[in-house]
């Protein structure tokens, strides 16, 4: 990866990808700028998790380019998480910090300056085989276990998918101080309140083309409807 403009921690320009013979993404630009949360909107089979993959260098773009912090720097949480039934998840954790280069010490960093309820969950499930606990549960941890590491960019793919509200609220906090300790965070997400009230800007990606919104007010002036949701609706199918 090249490196970024000082402001920014990613930029994306032109980057065009072909699934056989079709154009996941057709000449797509993306910037995310340093100390921001930038939402990445879109419909199953989009393309958004492509996207992620070729930002972390794990598929092959026909042509563009990306530049950014080094990839060294760049914490990705996929969107399919498994941790075997038999696992701990904090052996897992210990597995995850084991493989980083940097790793980072899970009691400290994105939980400095939270809640003690946020670390006490995170302990809580650290001694909890993952045959125990929920899927929410798990997703969360594995969030959070990526969340402490030491990096520059985190890429949250659906970070939010089958968490329950209580686990949402504690993540969305956790969010807010790696953004106040000046890192980037580019997520996915197909909830649209997550963009309105969470998000610096958002990006929709629809037919292979990524369009910038500043709010979700931009996109309901722009598409009507009463809400987000219907303005997200509208979006998608015209």
């Amino acid at each position: 990866m090249e490196q970024p403009m000082k402001s920014h921690a990613l930029n994306v320009k032109n980057v065009v990808f072909h699934r056989k013979n079709k154009t996941v993404l057709d000449h797509v630009s993306l910037s995310v700028r340093a100390g921001s949360i930038i939402g990445l909107l879109g419909a199953n089979g989009a393309g958004k998790t492509t996207l992620f993959d070729i930002v972390c260098g794990l598929r092959t773009r026909q042509s563009g380019q990306v530049s950014g912090v080094r990839a060294d720097r760049i914490a990705y949480l996929t969107q399919v998480v498994t941790v075997p039934d038999a696992l701990k998840l904090g052996e897992m954790a210990r597995l995850v910090y084991g493989l980083c280069a940097v790793p980072k010490n899970p009691t400290t960093g994105v939980f400095e300056g939270s809640r003690s309820r946020i670390l006490e969950k995170f302990k809580m499930l650290w001694d909890r085989r993952a045959n125990s606990c929920s899927y929410g549960e798990k997703r969360w941890f594995v969030v959070m276990v990526i969340l402490s590491l030491d990096a520059d960019l985190y890429l949250l793919d659906e970070p939010t998918a089958g968490v329950d509200a209580e686990y949402r609220f504690y993540l969305w906090e956790a969010l807010a101080r790696v953004k106040a300790q000046g890192k980037s965070v580019l997520f996915s997400t197909h909830m649209v309140t997550e963009i309105e009230h969470h998000c610096d800007g958002f990006y929709f990606l629809k037919g292979g083309s990524l369009r910038r919104f500043n709010s979700a007010a931009q996109l309901v002036t722009e598409y009507g409807g009463k809400t987000v949701e219907e303005a997200f609706v509208r979006y998608v199918t015209q």
